[in-house]
């Protein structure tokens, strides 16, 4: 943070808080939140350490041990939740660690309530990962992004100790990747696990398709084994239809949400190289009115997020109008460029006309 300008004069009702480690004063939007821990709402809920001073403990441990024993033991003193899953799923989606995208993925109501003690009693704490087998290397990138999602999401991963194979494993990953994003189901404990146990019996019945298949083939096939395949095959889709009815999700909802939207039909239309639609979808996206509902939509994501004005502008500010501005950036260079290639298209034409 910068030095504070001479005439600075803070908000009205600001609260100011000491340092325990700088000793310096404070505002509290200098000081990161933790509402799920009891020992600091006469704090305002805001952790002792300044943000300065946390990133500075977290590299220095970083330094000395590695990266997620750093976590382990910053969560530690602060009393915050730590889950593997969680730091995993922030490295995928940031490319690298950010402490800051961490403890917003934490105030999550999934993790309502959860503190350091919490990790201690998940066994968390000196927990040891499954190493990746030679089949999980093999997933693609969409499959890797399914299970994040999937994980937190879910708020921890409901597949890991089911004993399936790696490949199961991804089968319901993507399956249930499609659930989570029908409407009311992260908010919804009962509608999670219903989904979870529906994407568990979609997997039954696909090891039973792959067994009744080659039996079928056999000219010599048991009947009897066929007839109680195929019952208990109509059995798990009665569970699944009642499980739907029950929590009320549509299988119609599952993983076609925005598929008829219009910027989806835009995007579908440049990836099947209709040229007319690329200039439409330039002047959509600079136009006015997409940026006006772009600040909108920042702006509901800020309200959500429940975090102070000073805080969220400290977090999000910055990295949002460099993200805009560059998107622009890259969106102009995309139009000339494609402007370009028209223009020394015909320019090759009207040259093999006159046969230059």
């Amino acid at each position: 943070m910068g030095r504070r300008p001479k005439n600075y004069v803070p908000p009205e009702g600001t609260l100011f808080i000491n340092c325990l480690k700088c000793g310096k004063e404070k505002e509290e939007g200098e000081f990161y939140m933790n509402k799920w821990s009891r020992l600091y709402r006469t704090n305002n809920s805001r952790v002792p350490f300044c943000k300065t001073c946390v990133q500075g403990l977290f590299d220095e441990y970083t330094k000395r041990y590695d990266e997620k024993t750093a976590l382990m033991i910053l969560c530690a003193e602060l009393d915050m939740y730590y889950n593997s899953y969680i730091y995993n799923s922030v490295v995928s989606q940031n490319n690298c660690f950010n402490f800051g995208w961490y403890l917003r993925t934490l105030q999550n109501t999934q993790y309502q309530h959860k503190s350091f003690q919490n990790s201690i009693v998940d066994g968390e704490i000196g927990k040891i990962e499954k190493p990746k087998d030679e089949t999980e290397t093999k997933w693609s990138k969409q499959d890797k992004t399914n299970m994040n999602f999937v994980i937190s999401t879910v708020g921890y991963d409901p597949f890991e100790d089911c004993g399936m194979s790696d490949e199961d494993r991804k089968y319901c990953y993507n399956l249930l990747s499609g659930y989570c994003d029908i409407d009311g189901v992260k908010e919804d404990s009962h509608k999670m696990i219903g989904c979870i146990q529906i994407v568990q019996n979609q997997l039954q019945i696909r090891k039973i398709d792959e067994i009744i298949t080659p039996e079928l083939d056999d000219p010599n096939f048991d009947d009897g084994k066929l007839k109680s395949l195929t019952e208990s095959k109509k059995k798990l889709q009665d569970n699944i239809t009642k499980i739907a009815q029950d929590n009320n999700i549509s299988s119609k909802s599952n993983g076609k949400r925005g598929k008829n939207a219009f910027t989806q039909k835009m995007k579908d239309m440049s990836e099947d190289g209709y040229e007319p639609s690329r200039p439409n979808l330039f002047d959509i996206k600079t136009s006015e009115s997409f940026k006006q509902v772009a600040q909108i939509s920042a702006q509901c994501i800020g309200e959500q997020l429940a975090f102070g004005d000073s805080e969220y502008s400290a977090m999000v500010k910055e990295q949002r109008e460099i993200i805009t501005d560059l998107r622009g950036k890259n969106e102009v260079l995309e139009e000339e460029n494609r402007n370009l290639k028209n223009e020394l298209n015909d320019i090759k034409r009207i040259g093999n006309k006159r046969g230059v």
